[in-house]
Parts: C-alpha cells; sequence; structure tokens
C-alpha cells in the first residue's frame, strides 16, 4: 500500500496473525443497538404474521376462475339455503287466500231500492205518471208497472217480493261477488279465495264464479247476472226491472282486504321452516381443473365465514403458530445477514424500522388487494415485489434489495397460499429489476428496466399459466390476462417511482444516481456562480473531480457521488475567492496584511461557508458530507508554522489543535477518496519538475500522510483499496503531466517556457510560499 512507517506495517501484521477473538454473546446482547434491533424485528414478526395468519383464513378465489387446486371443506356445518327458503316462503304467500268482505253499505241500499219499488209505483195507473228518473233507474215499462202494481198489498210488499229480493240479496249476491273490471281478471286467476264472516269471526271459501261489472251502463249485462236473477224466482217481466237497478248503478258487492291477504300471507310465510343444507368435514369445495361457478363461489365464501367463526380454535392456534414461526425464521435470517454485512442499518434504528416498515406495507398491499379483488392477485403481488426492489435499490444496493425482495416474495407467496412457481415469478421479476438498476442515473433506465422486467414476468407468467392452469375451455385466455396485467404492473410500478423518487430522495434522505446527474450539470446554479467568481477553484475542482473518479471506480465506489462531491467541495471560497491562491492572477497576496491566525480563519471559513451554501441551495446530505470532510481535521501547516515562528520570538507557544480544520473526518470511502485527491492534486500543481517518479512519491507520502495522521480512521478503506486509490491516482496524475517532445532549433529557455505554459493550461502555478494557503 504504498510507503508506510515501519510501526504501522508491525501493527499490521501482527493483526493479520493473531486470531480473532471469540464472539461475546453476552455482551453483544447487552448493546444498546442489538435491543432496539431485536424489538423492531419482534413487531416486524407480530405484525407480519397477523397479516399473513389473516391472509390465509380469507377466500383468495374469484367466480369463474379456472381452478388449479383442490380444496375441501374444513369443519362440518349447516346453512340456511336462503334462496330455497325464500323461494317457499313465496309460494306460501301466494298459496295463501285472497281475503274479501261484504259491501253491506250497497246491498243495504240495493235491498232498501227493490224493496220499496212497488210501493213507489203504487196508484199510478200510467208509465206517465211515473218519474223520469225511476223510469231510468229500474227500468220502467207498461207490462213491468202492472206486474209491480201486484206486488204491493196493504201498503207493503207483498211476501212473494220480499223473499224474492231477500234471496237475491242476501243469499246470491252475498256468495257470488260483484266485481270491477280489474280486480274481477285477478279473482277469476287466484285459486284460493276467501270471504270475511263477521258473526263467525272466520273466513268462508269462495268458489263461485264472479259477475264482471261494465263501465258503459249502455252495454249489455253479463249473462251470469241475468241467470242470476231468473234464478231467483222473480217473474220473467220483472227481471228486466232487477237488471236495470241493479246495472244502473253497478257497484262491486265484495271488496278486496288488503291488509287481511297481507297478514295472512305473511303468518303463513312464517309457517315455512328455514331450508337447512348440510355440509361435512372433507367434502369438496372445488376441484382442480374446474371453472368456478356461482353456487361453488358462494360456498367458499360461507365456508370460510363459517371457518373463522366456527373453526377449531386448537387447529387455528396451530397454523397462526407455525406462520409466526416461519416469519421469525426469516426475520432472524434478515437480521443476521444485517448484522454481518450492513451493521450501519442494525446500528440506525430507523433505517431497520424504515425497511421493515416497506416490506410490511408492501405484504399488507398484496393480501388486502387480493381478498377485495382476487382477480388483481398477480398484479398486486409483482408490483409490490417490484417496488420494494426499486426503493432498496435507490437507498442501498443491488445485493440487499434482491435479498430483501426475495423474503418479501416468500412472505406473500405464504401468505395467498400460492405455488413455487408463484414465488419463481415474483422473484425473476424482481431479479430482472435489480440487474437492470445498477445505478439510477437517468429516467430512461427505470423505462429500459421496466420493458425488460416486463418481457420477464410475461413469459415467466405463460410458463407459470402453462404448468398449473388446467387446459379447459378459457383457460388460455385466463392465461394471457395474466400476462399482459404482469407486463402492464412493470410499467405501473416503473412510471410511480419515476414520479414519488423525489419525494422518497427527500423524505429518506436518500441521493439516486438521477439525482447525482442533473447536479453535475456546469449549468446549476452554484456550479456557475463558481464559475464566475472563482475560475481557478472551478479549475481545481474539475481537476480533483476527474482525479477523485478514477480512484472511485479502482474500488468499485460510487464514482459519480464522488465526482459530484468535489465539483462542490470547494463552494464555500465563493464568498472570499480572492483570498485563496488559486485564484489570485499574480497579484498582491492577502495573507501578507493579516496575522497567521486571522489568516487561519478565512481558510478555515470557507467549509462553513460551503455547508451554508449547501443548505441554502438544497444539496443533498451526501453531498455535504464531502464539503465538511474534505479537510477532515488535518493541520493548516503553512498558518500553523509563521504562527508557531512568531510565538517563538515572544518566547511563546501555539497550540497544534488550534490550527486544525473542525472536520468531522471522512466516513465513507468516497469522502475519503475525495480527502486524497483534493491534497495530491494543490500539491500536484506546485511541482516544478512533475515527472512520473515525483508524481508517485508525492501521492504515498500523502496517502501515508493522511493515514497516520487519523484522517482516515472513520471510513472503512482496507489497506488493499487504499493501494488501489494510490495507483489510480498516480495514473491520472501521470496522464495530466505527461512529457513533451523537445524540437530541433528551439531554445532552451524557450521550451521551458512553453512547458511552463503548457501546464498552466491545466492548473495554475503556485508560488511554493503560498503552498498552504490554496489547501
Amino acid at each position: 500500500m504504498g510507503k508506510l512507517t515501519k510501526s504501522t506495517a508491525r501493527r499490521e501484521e501482527l493483526r493479520r496473525s493473531l486470531p480473532r477473538p471469540a464472539l461475546d454473546l453476552r455482551r453483544f446482547l447487552q448493546k444498546p443497538e442489538f435491543v432496539n434491533a431485536a424489538l423492531v424485528l419482534l413487531a416486524f414478526i407480530a405484525v407480519t404474521s397477523a397479516l399473513v395468519g389473516w391472509a390465509r383464513e380469507q377466500p383468495k378465489v374469484r367466480d369463474n376462475q379456472v381452478m388449479t387446486t383442490t380444496r375441501l371443506k374444513r369443519l362440518s356445518y349447516s346453512v340456511v339455503d336462503e334462496q330455497a327458503t325464500a323461494e317457499r316462503r313465496d309460494e306460501a304467500r301466494k298459496s295463501s287466500p285472497r281475503v274479501y268482505r261484504l259491501n253491506d253499505s250497497y246491498l243495504d241500499r240495493l235491498e232498501a231500492a227493490l224493496l220499496g219499488l212497488p210501493k213507489a209505483v203504487a196508484g199510478k195507473s200510467s208509465i206517465d205518471e211515473i218519474s223520469v228518473d225511476l223510469r231510468k233507474e229500474f227500468n220502467l215499462g207498461a207490462a213491468s208497472l202492472r206486474a209491480l202494481q201486484g206486488m204491493q198489498s196493504d201498503d207493503q210488499p207483498t211476501r212473494e217480493w220480499m223473499q224474492w229480493v231477500s234471496i237475491l240479496v242476501r243469499e246470491h249476491l252475498a256468495r257470488t261477488p260483484m266485481l270491477r273490471s280489474q280486480e274481477f281478471q285477478v279473482y277469476s286467476t287466484t285459486l284460493n279465495k276467501a270471504l270475511v264472516d263477521p258473526a263467525a269471526a272466520r273466513l268462508q271459501p269462495l268458489s263461485g264464479q264472479a259477475v264482471e261489472i261494465g263501465n258503459d251502463p249502455s252495454a249489455a249485462p253479463d249473462q251470469r247476472l241475468v241467470d242470476l236473477i231468473e234464478s231467483t224466482g222473480f217473474p220473467p217481466v220483472l227481471q228486466p226491472v232487477v237488471v236495470g237497478r241493479i246495472t244502473f248503478d253497478p257497484q262491486p258487492t265484495f271488496t278486496f282486504d288488503e291488509a287481511e291477504t297481507k297478514r295472512l300471507a305473511d303468518e303463513a310465510a312464517a309457517r315455512v321452516l328455514p331450508e337447512v343444507v348440510h355440509h361435512n368435514k372433507g367434502d369438496v369445495l372445488f376441484r382442480h381443473g374446474e371453472k368456478l361457478t356461482t353456487e361453488q363461489y358462494g360456498e367458499v365464501l360461507t365456508e370460510a365465514q363459517r371457518y373463522r367463526a366456527e373453526g377449531p380454535r386448537g387447529e387455528r392456534l396451530r397454523q397462526w403458530a407455525g406462520v409466526a414461526g416461519l416469519i421469525g425464521i426469516v426475520a432472524l435470517f434478515v437480521g443476521s445477514f444485517a448484522a454481518i454485512a450492513y451493521p450501519r442499518i442494525i446500528r440506525n434504528t430507523l433505517r431497520l424500522g424504515a425497511i421493515c416498515l416497506l416490506m410490511t406495507s408492501m405484504v399488507a398491499i398484496s393480501v388486502l388487494v387480493t381478498v377485495d379483488a382476487p382477480i388483481f392477485m398477480l398484479p398486486a403481488a409483482i408490483g409490490a415485489a417490484l417496488f420494494t426492489t426499486i426503493l432498496l435499490l435507490v437507498a442501498y444496493d443491488q445485493r440487499l434489495a434482491l435479498l430483501l425482495a426475495g423474503i418479501q416474495c416468500i412472505i406473500v407467496t405464504l401468505a395467498l397460499e400460492q405455488s413455487i412457481g408463484f414465488f419463481i415469478l415474483l422473484l425473476a421479476g424482481s431479479a430482472a429489476t435489480a440487474a437492470q438498476l445498477r445505478e439510477v442515473r437517468h429516467r430512461n433506465s427505470l423505462i429500459r428496466a421496466a420493458t425488460v422486467t416486463a418481457a420477464v414476468l410475461g413469459a415467466g407468467t405463460i410458463m407459470l399459466g402453462l404448468l398449473e392452469v388446467p387446459p379447459i375451455g378459457g383457460a388460455l385466455q385466463q392465461i394471457l390476462v395474466m400476462a399482459l396485467s404482469a407486463t402492464l404492473t412493470s410499467y405501473g410500478v416503473s412510471f410511480l417511482v419515476l414520479g414519488i423518487l423525489p419525494s422518497v430522495e427527500k423524505i429518506f434522505d436518500i441521493t439516486t444516481g438521477m439525482t447525482l446527474a442533473e447536479l453535475r450539470d456546469p449549468k446549476r446554479p452554484l456550479l456557475r456562480q463558481l464559475q464566475q467568481r472563482a475560475p481557478g477553484t472551478y479549475n481545481h475542482s474539475l481537476q480533483v473531480a476527474s482525479i477523485a473518479e478514477a480512484a472511485a471506480d479502482a474500488i468499485s465506489a460510487d464514482s459519480l457521488l464522488t465526482y459530484v462531491g468535489a465539483m462542490y467541495h470547494d463552494i464555500g471560497k465563493i464568498n472570499k475567492p480572492e483570498y485563496f491562491v488559486e485564484n489570485q492572477a499574480g497579484g498582491i497576496n492577502k495573507h501578507e496584511k493579516l496575522s497567521p491566525a486571522m489568516s487561519l480563519l478565512v481558510i478555515i471559513g470557507h467549509v462553513k461557508n460551503g455547508i451554508e451554501l449547501a443548505r441554502e441551495y438544497g444539496l443533498p446530505r451526501s453531498i455535504q458530507h464531502f464539503i465538511e470532510s474534505h479537510h477532515g481535521t488535518t493541520l493548516v501547516e503553512y498558518f500553523y508554522h509563521a504562527a508557531k515562528t512568531k510565538a517563538e520570538m515572544k518566547e511563546e507557544t501555539v497550540a497544534e489543535v488550534e490550527y486544525r480544520y473542525p472536520g468531522p473526518k471522512p466516513r465513507t470511502k468516497e469522502a475519503a477518496i475525495l480527502m486524497l485527491a483534493d491534497a495530491i492534486e494543490s500539491s500536484a500543481r506546485s511541482m516544478p519538475e512533475p515527472n512520473p517518479s515525483r508524481i508517485e512519491n508525492l501521492v504515498r507520502k500523502l496517502a501515508s500522510k493522511r493515514l497516520a495522521d487519523g484522517q482516515l480512521d472513520e471510513c472503512d478503506l482496507t489497506f488493499r483499496e487504499l493501494a488501489l486509490i494510490q495507483d489510480a491516482m498516480i495514473s491520472r496524475l501521470q496522464a495530466i503531466y505527461h512529457s513533451r517532445i523537445s524540437y530541433p532549433g528551439v531554445r532552451a529557455d524557450e521550451d521551458e517556457t512553453d512547458r511552463s505554459r503548457g501546464a498552466t493550461t491545466i492548473v495554475t502555478r503556485v508560488p511554493p510560499a503560498s503552498r498552504p494557503v490554496s489547501a
């Protein structure tokens, strides 16, 4: 890894040779971060297990679905067949009698009119002596007048006349209904009819034919009425009189009693016992290869409802315990893997909680959508898996995203009671997305990933359908619909992520490649100001970014993040650019009039000013870390030595800590790379004769110096990675400061001038006395 001190090399060799101590489990369990992580995982297990257990008890089929499994009834139960019961009760209502009541008031008026008619015409010698109204009412003629006058004796109707009227009104008309046309039609088509007998408080069955009352008085009377009057005993000459009176003011002799009819119908329906269907445990709900009918679908819903309400408690608890155990194993695996490979997740309870919340939420969406609308089972499961994969890719990396997406696919498959083929399909979609999205630098990267994922899911769904869906009518259509829904879901999730990505970045403090690609644009406001107000610093940032990017690529770090961080690391110099040597065009050095302490405040202040500008312009937190840590806690050597020299003349002392940057030190590999690149580029610009040997010595020396100073203690760089970083920086610097061909006939001093000018086209040469100021 270059030139290191002998003591450092010995410590490293000793550390490698000594066996690692065994894990102190008791001490590890007592750590606060472990307790917090355990509580988060326990909450995840409890919530997810409850969700999965509940989902497994819900019906997840739809009407007219081609079934891929056989399902048996889990308990014996009896169910009232509501439809059959309703049909029987409706039949009982229809069979109950239609109740009528005598129109007593009309019959009384009719009887009184007929009984009083002989007296009304008594003593009249001719028809002309009878009033016109009476003649019309009774259809009187000369013959009928003479006959009626014979029906009067001693100022009273004859016995025969009273008998005939009584038989007609109280016997014939009381048993033979006279009804208007609409009610006559209903009466004629009704089998069970009854008449209320008020005296006996009971119903009398009605079976006789009714007489229809027409609405036209001039029309011929119903023949049944004529026959009825004839059978009463009236002489033929008087029969037209009776018919005329009845047809003059036709009124129904029976009235329909709606309330009594409804009461009797309700009583008849209530007497019908419910139709009960008995189901036995082990009976088949549906079979593999069947198309689920409406009746079967109803049975599935009923069986699930009864099982939740009446299922054996021990059996249900056993199933829930099994689910919780499996979820617990999965959570333990995730926690162990995170503790080994991603310790920062275990140390940060919020990160672990956010991941668990994301997975639980996506499982909940898959379950709730499926239970509410089983036809959307596949899109819901695929969409949740892809969404989890993309978010974890944005926040972390491919390995963690694919692992946790796979865990979610396992849980969803368990919750929805699907086959291993269903799990493979979900996992294939997640893997296709993860493979395409190593970095999200452009919007079209999500669209490209969605296209590839859609193709994988579409083909996979067809294969799964061919494997599991029985080849019956409608099966092919069902498979094609599933494939189409899987394909569209892939695009839908991608467009959804595109829409919410800025919000996700802001809420979870995540910086995606897409945002970084936008930030590296030279037209961004901060970079434009840096170009205009501090052009030397901008050129320095470009060189540092180029060197740091090459070094990040060498160790597979995030080169785009490193490049963008390098472009913004010195934006604090915008406030006072003339105090930094790269922006001084041969003018007066303003530090000559300042004390070392004041110069120190100006130099160190560019870090604080940079952070303030970054927050003002909304730069991501990951970029702010580059600004605050690119000097770490290094010593501002030039002004420290200047202050030390002045203090020695006054026999005073200067504390070294007072002339160090406030930090923090780099906490990521990318920030450490920037620290090294910044120091190396600044020093390389001041080299009088840069050649490969000098450049290599410079890089090795500065890297060792930063390492010995403890500036790399808080990042997770290894010695091997540090060596690769140095090699990459040496290669890039040698490419910048390459040697030139000396042409014949050119004076040595001109050649030297040309070389100097050539170098200044790339970087700004700095007098040796001013080197520390640029740092």
